[in-house]
């Protein structure tokens, strides 16, 4: 096996184990297990599993960034790159499920909360200067309760399956999730236009 091919199996075991159980509750054995290296194979690659965990956020975090800047050359409208940028997020959450489940469980640990904070403020300012302009306190709020729309859907994934009885993750579920997100994304960026303000 390549030595890239390694690290990818170690990252993508790493990633489903910190997912499922939890950065602490995972050991490096396990890692070593569930992608079919050896342990000392994976120290050589990645030193610590801290430096697993550091090097898993920066690929998650920037292929988070290429994807929705990416998104956000599809059209030139800014009503409609937002309403991109939100699909797309939607949909790279979606496909890396375990993204959210790691990110939430670090935040609220407190163990790794620095390195979520430092990958989450250059996403966050980016997007900041696509309005060109600096975070006021309005726009720090939507882009707040975007945030929180988007991400809460798929971190209470589990939960929404018990309520409903239904699949939250199933493709038209997840198509009804996007259009609720956009309409209310609509209004929220209405609410910021000059006519709206009476101005």
């Amino acid at each position: 096996m390549q030595p890239e091919q390694t690290k990818q199996r170690i990252l993508a075991a790493a990633a489903e184990l910190f997912g499922e159980l939890g950065f602490d509750a995972t050991s490096t054995r396990d890692i070593a297990a569930r992608s079919g290296v050896n342990k000392a194979l994976l120290h050589y690659h990645f030193g610590s599993k801290d430096e697993l965990l550091a090097a898993l956020l920066d690929g998650y975090y920037g292929a988070l960034t290429t994807t929705l800047a990416a998104a956000w050359r599809q059209r030139a409208h800014p009503a409609e790159q937002v309403q991109d940028v939100v699909d797309a997020y939607a949909d790279f959450l979606a496909e890396h499920r375990a993204f959210c489940a790691i990110v939430h469980r670090e935040v609220a640990s407190g163990r790794h909360v620095e390195q979520i904070v430092a990958r989450t403020l250059s996403v966050l300012e980016l997007r900041i200067g696509w309005f060109g302009e600096g975070p006021t306190a309005e726009l720090m709020q939507i882009l707040t309760s975007v945030y929180g729309m988007v991400v809460t859907y798929f971190t209470y994934g589990p939960v929404l399956a018990r309520l409903t009885g239904a699949d939250p993750f199933a493709a038209d579920a997840l198509q009804a999730r996007k259009r609720h997100v956009r309409r209310i994304v609509a209004l929220l960026f209405a609410e910021m236009a000059p006519d709206a303000k009476g101005t």
